[in-house]
């Protein structure tokens, strides 16, 4: 009996993920955090370098169909561990991100694979998602990629 309960906590402690959910909207009321993030950014607290084209990537992020395998799901609930209000032009912003795939002396380059194997995986819910959702769904990601370097990142996730 020991040895099947034993055998049965290493094959479910291989398998368990955690994961981590936003709710991304340009027209919240009262979100956890808000996020102005764009190619045009003005004064950003971070750049970022995202696309299919990078080179000497930091991580590599896919898009899976399987809301199981993903670390990062991006979620049409409300009721999600964040949510976050984001746009290019939102007046006073926590966090301001300059995102593209032609970003000068980028803080963290990402590059997004459709096949293979990636470091990281993103679920949607949504029907379309934008390169602005997927850089706020991998901010803990970056958080961690920048060694925490980033003091509005770390408030975002630490208040």
């Amino acid at each position: 009996m020991k040895q099947l309960i034993v055998g049965i906590l290493c094959l479910t402690g291989f398998s368990l993920q955690a994961q981590v959910t936003f709710f991304i909207d340009d027209d919240i009321s009262f979100p956890d955090f808000s996020i102005g993030i764009g190619d045009d950014i003005s004064f950003p607290d971070i750049k970022i370098e995202i696309g299919s084209e990078v080179s000497f990537e930091d991580f590599t992020v896919g898009v899976t169909s399987d809301k199981n395998q993903a670390q990062f799901i991006i979620s049409k609930s409300q009721y999600s561990d964040y949510t976050v209000r984001a746009d290019d032009d939102i007046p006073f912003p926590d966090l301001r991100i300059l995102a593209g795939d032609d970003v000068s002396f980028p803080d963290v380059t990402i590059k997004l694979q459709k096949s293979g194997t990636v470091d990281y995986l993103v679920y949607t819910e949504k029907d379309f998602m934008t390169l602005a959702d997927m850089v706020i769904a991998l901010l803990p990601v970056i958080n961690h990629e920048t060694k925490f370097d980033c003091e509005k990142i770390n408030n975002l996730f630490h208040e």
